[in-house]
């Protein structure tokens, strides 16, 4: 059987399952086709991993064959998957590390999985915590739990697993843990309405009892007995993470945070003026961040005692994108530099949400590119190795620059000849729309307000 016609029978499977009419049937037979697809999905998702294993495989020799570094093909492939899940790169290794541990060391989880017996989640949890262990171990993991996976939570499976492993090879087990505790880190990522987490990677005990020293001194606020601090209406987890955070960056307590944010906001959205068809709660940015109410933004930046710094930035006809600026050195540094990291927001590879770690030349400047804000690109650290692999190559179709009439559109082709296209988010951030009738000579101008929350501030103005 050719490979069209299989294409094909997924195509129609696909059709099929969007016609499904969920008016027609009864309670129970939606509740009976809810568990039918559920098991469709695990085995769509077995089947993806046997594809992408296969395609590991091949793609790992072409890349040999044309010349690339064998110890950089896994990322080269990690991409390529990833572009192809609509993903980031991170999940395109770790969807490449699960389909390899599933096909070549785990075939009674593949098989489950292959049968509607658990889900892609319960897969991807076993394969976690076998992971790191010495050959051999993994597979007797995978066959002692076989008879139980139809009948675990993934928080139980991920504790069967670790227990047998635990079992198998204490030795093993031992070592792991030590090479993990040497990635112990910290990260930061946005949360809703205002909000982010700031996570602690580390060591169980420590971890544990850093928790503990927090509760019993937030319990103590709450309850009166700290002399250094009053509750004012905050319960135990507030008076936690606010004496974490106050404990992490040494402030006092009332001591102000002094941090630099980018916000970006409309002259509507804060002043009141400009467009009148605009919203006066159009709600403002913190670019590669997410959405601010306007109502909370004002407060941040209207102090009559905020002294400001003005500076402007010229955007596209629509006031969507910040344009051009030139610099004649080889690296992007300065203004020009922050004018990329602003319009990229985050990695500029499709799907990939990373912090920007470099800033690039799309066309490489050994071959003639220019260090220039339409030829640049903010990206991390792993994509910009990656579209230097062989078979990658990247272009900028338009550079959304002023008069250009079109959004930057930028193409990764990949080494199996696929082609992806990718544009920076709207200044104002995702969900945006152009102005109905946008002026040519719209600009945004750059505020920098000093104060104990530092808040830099991009108003647009017509």
């Amino acid at each position: 059987m050719s490979s069209a016609p299989r294409l094909e029978a997924l195509t129609r499977a696909r059709d099929l399952l969007t016609a499904v009419d969920a008016d027609e049937l009864t309670d129970r037979e939606r509740l009976d086709a809810i568990a039918a697809l559920e098991e469709i999905k695990a085995a769509a998702a077995a089947a993806q991993v046997r594809l992408a294993e296969a395609f590991d495989t091949s793609a790992r020799c072409a890349h040999i064959r044309s010349g690339g570094n064998p110890a950089k093909a896994s990322r080269s492939i990690g991409s390529q998957l990833a572009l192809t899940l609509r993903t980031s790169p991170h999940r395109g290794d770790a969807f490449r590390s699960m389909s390899t541990a599933l096909v070549d060391e785990m075939p009674h989880t593949l098989d489950a999985l292959s049968r509607g017996v658990i889900t892609e989640h319960h897969a991807a949890v076993a394969v976690r915590a076998t992971s790191g262990l010495p050959a051999g171990v993994r597979e007797q993991v995978d066959a002692a739990v076989a008879v139980d996976l139809g009948s675990l939570s993934p928080r139980r499976l991920d504790a069967a697993c670790r227990r047998l492993a635990a079992e198998i090879d204490a030795a093993a087990v031992v070592e792991k843990i030590a090479r993990t505790a040497r990635s112990r880190r910290v990260t930061v990522r946005p949360a809703p309405d205002g909000m982010a987490y700031l996570s602690v990677l580390g060591p169980l005990p420590e971890v544990v009892g850093a928790y503990a020293s927090l509760k019993r001194g937030a319990e103590a606020v709450v309850a009166g007995v700290d002399e250094s601090e009053t509750a004012d209406g905050r319960g135990v987890g507030a008076i936690m993470a606010d004496q974490a955070l106050r404990l992490l960056s040494r402030r006092e307590v009332g001591q102000g945070q002094p941090v630099l944010v980018n916000l970006v906001m409309t002259d509507r959205a804060l002043l009141g003026g400009g467009d009148l068809a605009r919203s006066t709660e159009e709600p403002a940015s913190l670019p590669g961040r997410g959405p601010v109410p306007a109502s909370l933004a004002r407060p941040w930046v209207m102090d009559p005692a905020t002294p400001a710094r003005i500076r402007r930035l010229f955007t596209g006809p629509d006031g969507r994108d910040l344009t051009a600026m030139e610099s004649r050195s080889r690296r992007f540094t300065g203004a020009l530099a922050e004018m990329i990291r602003l319009r990229d927001q985050t990695c500029a590879t499709p799907w990939c949400d990373a912090p920007i770690r470099d800033l690039d030349h799309v066309h490489q400047h050994s071959q003639g590119g220019a260090t220039s804000f339409a030829n640049g690109a903010g990206l991390c650290e792993r994509c910009n190795d990656v579209k230097e692999q062989p078979g990658w190559a990247v272009t900028v179709t338009s550079d959304g620059t002023q008069g250009s009439g079109e959004r930057r559109r930028t193409l990764w082709s990949t080494p199996t000849g696929q082609v992806h296209a990718t544009s920076p988010p709207p200044i104002l951030g995702p969900g945006w729309r152009p102005l109905p009738d946008p002026d040519t000579t719209a600009y945004r101008v750059d505020v920098h307000w000093s104060c104990d929350l530092d808040v830099r501030v991009d108003l647009h103005a017509a």
